[in-house]
């Protein structure tokens, strides 16, 4: 996958069908409700009144978009993401890239060239928030860049949402301020899906342009800033290079904000200020925004996580031995949800995947996880209730586990900071593998297939055919079924005329078969002495 800029994907997005052109000019304030209309699809407003930028935003907000920057079926993506996390490069630093067309300093920055608009009725300002923010660890000097939101202040200055303890971002910026420092930061705005995937993920000791470049495949390009010695990919659309006032400390008002969980989140967090030294980017750029929270908060730019946590839980069970089959996070749910097929092979396979779930993935995600059998498509919503309804026993498939960490976010958080914890749920929806249990009964019950043209057969008076079916089920145990395949062609009436006329010699009795881990029960016809036998 190589690397690629914002225009190439959006044209690609196109060429799929998940993209909407907006050809007229619009005005700021119609913004938030164009990309509601459009909750499935990514939307390129071509003019915006006021504003020398194009905005694009739903650029990732389906699975099918994720997967086509991926490669990959849309299923697939946690595993997908799975196998690219371990490979590692290293960037190729170039001398300039489009994002230097135009470089504003001084008196010129101005963050009121980008399309502000108020996005949710009680956001506390305008945001810039589809950002990736570079910046660079003072001890190590490795690269971290992470996704947080700007909320306006000045044409020059904004706060930034940088309060979780758990972040490399927040970790890198509290030694700034242990030092009496303010952090350099660039805050790159407008990439191709795959590099906000690989934003996503960061590791002790690793340099993020080594984990970029791992997602690429090939050394991923990186150009050096104006104003400090940090890089950022080359591909970027607009560059905000700036000081984060980490030796203020974090006492500026911030928020609040319609998050993804659709809901305004926690009150007036405590954050940093921002201040901005140089703004570049491309002539004719792409200004890109993520979608969030509004009237479909499970179909966002925030659905970035869901194959993010996917990845982490899959990871996490194919390391604990569990035969994982797939990991999905529901839309609906938005990653606080996550759902897993397994093949069952032992007793405690369903509550250890389980305890594994609430506890792997960024010790946030997810809240409520789900288990179930091979036989149950995941993807399928009624598939997924029909398990929950007839699979789920409340007294003993519920795990519960107190005190885990949950997103700040979060509204029963009613906290601005972290530590925040709460306990999580699993469900257990797999069918018991121990104990006296007839497995026929939670057997799927789905319609017989047509037994096919049965080409020319030599038709049987009702006798002849008495007498055929009689000595078939002299041989074995049968199944009605196997009887009507095996006289498949004679018509009906006299197939089932000519069992009538068996049916007072015949009993029945339960076949079991091991059929692992699927065992059940097959009811078939005998003859009484056979019956009486067993």
């Amino acid at each position: 996958m190589a690397q690629q800029n914002l225009s190439d994907f959006v044209t690609e997005l196109e060429k799929i069908g998940q993209l909407v052109r907006i050809a007229g000019e619009k005005r700021v304030d119609e913004l938030p409700a164009i990309m509601e209309a459009h909750p499935d699809k990514a939307v390129l407003v071509e003019k915006v009144r006021d504003c020398e930028f194009q905005f694009l935003a739903g650029a990732y907000c389906t699975r099918e978009q994720y997967a086509h920057a991926l490669g990959c079926d849309p299923r697939d993506l946690g595993k997908e993401i799975a196998k690219l996390t371990p490979r590692r490069g290293k960037p190729a630093l170039t001398p300039t890239a489009p994002c230097k067309e135009v470089i504003l300093k001084g008196d010129e920055v101005d963050l009121t060239r980008f399309p502000l608009f108020l996005y949710h009725p009680y956001d506390g300002h305008a945001f810039i928030q589809d950002t990736n923010v570079v910046s660079r660890d003072p001890e190590t000097g490795l690269i971290n860049w992470g996704i947080y939101r700007f909320m306006f202040r000045s044409k020059n200055e904004t706060n930034v949402d940088m309060r979780n303890d758990s972040h490399n971002g927040r970790i890198q910026a509290k030694k700034y301020q242990e030092r009496g420092l303010d952090m350099p930061v660039a805050v790159v705005v407008g990439g191709p899906t795959l590099d906000k995937v690989a934003s996503m993920y960061s590791f002790p000791g690793v340099d993020d342009w080594d984990v970029l470049s791992g997602f690429y495949g090939e050394p991923a390009k990186v150009v050096k800033c104006e104003t400090s010695d940090l890089t950022v990919p080359a591909n970027a659309e607009i560059v905000i290079e700036g000081r984060m006032m980490t030796s203020e400390g974090w006492i500026y008002d911030e928020g609040p904000y319609g998050e993804y969980t659709g809901t305004y989140g926690s009150g007036l967090p405590a954050n940093c200020r921002f201040v901005v030294d140089c703004i570049t980017y491309r002539k004719g750029g792409i200004y890109q925004y993520a979608t969030i929270g509004g009237l479909h908060p499970g179909r966002t730019d925030l659905m970035i996580f869901d194959p993010t946590v996917e990845a982490d839980i899959y990871t996490a069970l194919v390391n604990a031995g569990i035969q994982v089959l797939d990991v999905f996070a529901p839309y609906g749910g938005s990653h606080n949800i996550v759902y897993a097929r397994i093949k069952v092979r032992g007793g405690g396979d369903a509550k250890q995947t389980l305890g594994l779930m609430l506890t792997c993935s960024r010790q946030w995600f997810p809240k409520l996880a789900y288990v179930f059998d091979e036989d149950i498509d995941i993807f399928d919503d009624d598939q997924v209730k029909w398990a929950q309804a007839w699979r789920y026993n409340p007294q003993i498939d519920t795990v519960v586990i107190p005190d885990l960490n949950i997103l700040p976010l979060d509204p029963l958080a009613q906290t601005n900071h972290p530590p925040v914890h709460t306990p999580k749920v699993g469900f257990d929806c797999t069918i018991p593998i121990v104990g006296d249990i007839d497995r026929f009964s939670f057997e799927k019950c789905s319609v017989t297939a047509p037994l096919g043209d049965p080409g020319e057969v030599a038709p049987m008076t009702e006798q002849a055919l008495t007498e055929a079916m009689a000595a078939y089920i002299e041989k074995e145990p049968r199944m009605w079924r196997e009887i009507l395949k095996q006289f498949h062609g004679q018509p009906y009436p006299l197939i089932y005329r000519a069992f009538g006329n068996l049916r007072p010699k015949l009993g029945r009795i339960a076949d079991r078969r091991p059929q692992y881990p699927y065992t059940f029960a097959d009811k078939c016809f005998v003859y009484e002495k056979e019956r009486d036998r067993k």
